[in-house]
């Protein structure tokens, strides 16, 4: 293939450029979803640390890739029923239990983008309440379980006690076994012990009471306590070997029906 004359400077040349600027947002409207999944795992405190000009380039560049992601014809909305719900607890604007500078809801947007980022990746319909650090409140969370497969939302314990510890998954009677598998995936990533009955704890025998979520067909899982300096360390340094682990029941789960 014989190039032409002064190829070096073809960058200047009108045609090239709108060339290159289709390329780029062919290559972003192919890949939106990758790009994202693979943003949405990001720890926030390693977010924090890009440099505010950049910072500004990459918000525009995810913005855009929401926007693709969205508009790309996505057939099995429409030729699959069923799907996994996972959603983080709490809020944007609920912070839920805290730890000096550290919140709850923070915590479980990171573990919930985790999570979706695994079952995405094996091939499974997700809904989330939110992508990145965006957390809808509990009322949006709910209305996304009907129809669902599955449905989990993530949570932390705190107490008075500094010493309170284990995992724990919320739910109906009828979801015992999930229950009780998703609990010791926590568990046995994060080396901590499960609480109530093998990490299940029925939801009407609960102090809690009566919670929305499981009452519409989801779980909770409790990750950890906040509160419990240890665990959280833990939480934090294997939280995602915690997500992938979750990510496995739940593909497993959806197999075996």
């Amino acid at each position: 293939m014989k190039l032409i004359e002064d190829w070096k400077q073809a960058w200047k040349l009108k045609s090239v450029q709108v060339g290159a600027i289709s390329a780029f947002f062919y290559g972003l409207i192919l890949f939106s979803e990758q790009f994202l999944n693979v943003w949405n795992i990001i720890p926030q405190e390693l977010k924090n640390k890009i440099p505010e000009n950049a910072a500004e380039w990459i918000g525009m560049l995810v913005g855009v890739a929401m926007v693709l992601a969205r508009l790309k014809k996505q057939p099995e909305l429409h030729e699959v029923n069923q799907f996994v719900t996972v959603t983080a607890g709490h809020s944007n604007t609920d912070p839920g239990a805290v730890n000096g500078k550290i919140k709850e809801a923070d915590l479980v947007v990171n573990f919930r983008n985790a999570v979706t980022h695994y079952l995405r990746e094996a091939g499974l319909q997700v809904k989330t309440d939110g992508t990145g650090t965006k957390n809808d409140p509990l009322s949006a969370a709910v209305k996304l379980i009907q129809g669902s497969s599955v449905a989990v939302e993530f949570h932390m314990n705190a107490a008075a006690s500094k010493q309170a510890n284990g995992i724990e998954t919320i739910a109906l009677p009828k979801d015992k076994k999930l229950a009780q598998d998703l609990s010791k995936a926590v568990a046995d990533a994060l080396g901590s012990r499960l609480r109530g009955d093998n990490g299940w704890i029925d939801q009407s025998k609960s102090a809690r009471g009566s919670l929305g979520y499981i009452n519409a067909g989801g779980l909770i899982v409790e990750l950890g306590f906040i509160s419990n300096e240890d665990e959280l360390a833990a939480y934090q340094a294997r939280y995602w070997i915690a997500a992938k682990a979750v990510a496995k029941v739940l593909i497993e789960y959806e197999a075996s029906k």
